[in-house]
């Protein structure tokens, strides 16, 4: 009985200096993260034009989100960046790599995961998976 409490002793011992040190850790990157990043303003508004349509990325209101940091998409920033990359730095669109996702594929995995994480807690998010008309908008040919 000793021997069974003092093993549960240790693993919730354990367990504490885990979640310390992620606190820690929490705290002391969202510090170094704290330079504000802004936003140009041609960039507030981004177009994508894509296969399917223009796709229309309103940067500047998905940056004033409560739910949402650069790292939330620039996941790649680093505490010592003064200006951040573009997602087709990175993310192409003929991507070959296995460690890099193509632009497509990165693009449709971050927000429709977010619009569906958003949408699955109540709120209201933007378009979600199958409604590709939504974002991808065809010009009017005339």
């Amino acid at each position: 009985m000793i021997k069974e409490n003092s093993k549960l002793f240790m693993e919730d011992s354990s367990m504490r200096i885990k979640n310390l040190c992620f606190v820690l850790f929490s705290l002391f990157t969202c510090n170094v993260m704290a330079v504000e990043l802004i936003i140009p303003d041609d960039k507030a508004v981004i177009l994508f034009d894509t296969k399917l349509g223009i796709v229309t990325f309103a940067h500047q209101k998905h940056a004033e989100l409560s739910i949402t940091e650069c790292t939330t998409c620039h996941h790649k920033i680093q505490p010592e960046d003064t200006a951040v990359k573009p997602c087709h730095d990175c993310h192409k669109h003929d991507a070959k790599s296995k460690d890099v996702l193509k632009t497509s594929k990165a693009f449709h995995t971050r927000c429709i995961g977010c619009h569906e994480y958003t949408a699955a807690g109540g709120q209201n998010a933007g378009p979600l998976k199958k409604k590709c008309k939504l974002c991808h908008i065809k010009p009017e040919t005339k």
